[in-house]
């Protein structure tokens, strides 16, 4: 069959469905052996691996015959996040929970969100026909600050207003006063505002930053189990909502894509909360250790404040970021280049793992610097 008889053959008839796609989005990963993936800052840690190998361990295959069961693992993350259950939307990934967003209200027009942010809001405003507007951080500090939201929000008509906390790019956490005085912005506008806690765990007393915003008309939370439990893989998430804003969301159906198998793992982590805590903990005193040494291994290196499981350094300049780049990717670490984002003219992110990944990437660092000063 030819793409020709997919159209209509009516001459000098133009279709909808045909139009060029950039094919931006589309999975193309490969699994390279003794390659270590340190730009999708997923948890690589033995413990959480024990935890799910564990539950794999036991996990009953008649299981996958019949559709999921949700009710208890709703019962168990209403507990753990202070709401009823009618205030929570379970999805495969935090993306299709910030799809239904946008989708669930398609009279609202643009998305305000600082920039740079994670790659999906694109994705998003394409679909539900929103337009980006974009607030840059401080071009002399490179911060974000929360207050430039707002003012960009009243310039214009009601908006879905996106913050991430920590912000995935530069792991800048943002404090619970600044937090609800946004909140109040967006509500005295008529807005909705959605915030992003992928990293969350990984800031020490996180949790009581955003607590405040918990059943808020106008405050959506969305939070994908991928980053702090390691299930990356499972793809499962949920959405914290007023009762109101979670109803439009089941008029999508969010929940047809959540998997068996992926509750299986996510209840297991749960109940081995010590187990997290104690990794989170480990991987906020390894973030510190890891920023100090690739600083003394690689002068000229600045390592921001992260509050998430990555540490993001200003370079000197966008061509020493290819380089290090470049070179981590020869020793089989794949690291992300942001030079060239908004606040980040030269930019090097890189996922904290375990010990001897963070040694093994000192090292390579260590070895790049000598080789290009040499």
């Amino acid at each position: 069959m030819t793409d020709e008889t997919l159209v209509t053959t009516r001459e000098r008839v133009s279709s909808p469905f045909r139009q060029e796609s950039s094919g931006q989005f589309r999975n193309r990963r490969i699994r390279v052996p003794n390659e270590v993936n340190l730009k999708s800052c997923g948890l690589l840690d033995s413990r959480a691996a024990a935890v799910h190998r564990a539950t794999l361990a036991v996990f009953d295959s008649k299981d996958v015959l019949t559709y999921p069961i949700l009710q208890p693992v709703y019962s168990t993350l209403a507990d753990r996040f202070g709401v009823d259950d009618d205030c929570l939307v379970l999805t495969a990934g935090s993306d299709p929970g910030l799809n239904l967003l946008t989708r669930a209200f398609p009279r609202v027009s643009r998305i305000v969100l600082h920039q740079p942010n994670f790659d999906g809001w694109a994705k998003f405003a394409a679909i539900s026909g929103c337009v980006l507007d974009p607030v840059a951080p401080n071009p002399q500090t490179g911060l974000f600050d929360l207050r430039d939201l707002a003012r960009r929000l009243s310039g214009g008509a009601p908006a879905f207003v996106v913050v991430t906390t920590p912000h995935s790019f530069t792991g800048q956490v943002h404090g619970a006063d600044e937090l609800a005085e946004l909140a109040a912005a967006v509500a005295e506008h008529g807005s909705l505002l959605i915030v992003d806690t992928a990293y969350l765990a990984f800031t020490e007393g996180g949790e009581e930053l955003v607590r405040g915003l918990a059943g808020l008309r106008h405050v959506v939370r969305v939070n994908t189990f991928s980053k702090c439990f390691g299930l990356s893989g499972a793809r499962i998430a949920v959405t914290i909502a007023h009762p109101a804003i979670a109803r439009h969301l089941f008029d999508l159906d969010p929940e047809g894509s959540v998997s068996t198998l992926a509750l299986a793992l996510l209840q297991r982590s749960l109940r081995e909360q010590a187990v997290f805590t104690k990794i989170w903990a480990d991987v906020r005193q390894l973030r510190e250790r890891f920023a100090t040494e690739v600083e003394r291994a690689v002068p000229g290196w600045r390592a921001r404040p992260s509050g998430g499981n990555f540490v993001t350094w200003d370079v000197p300049s966008p061509s020493a970021a290819a380089s290090a780049s470049r070179h981590l990717l020869d020793q089989g670490i794949v690291v992300r280049d942001l030079s060239g984002a908004p606040g980040l003219p030269a930019a090097v992110r890189i996922a904290v793992a375990n010990q001897p990944v963070v040694r093994r990437v000192v090292a390579a660092l260590g070895g790049w610097y000598r080789g290009a000063v040499a």
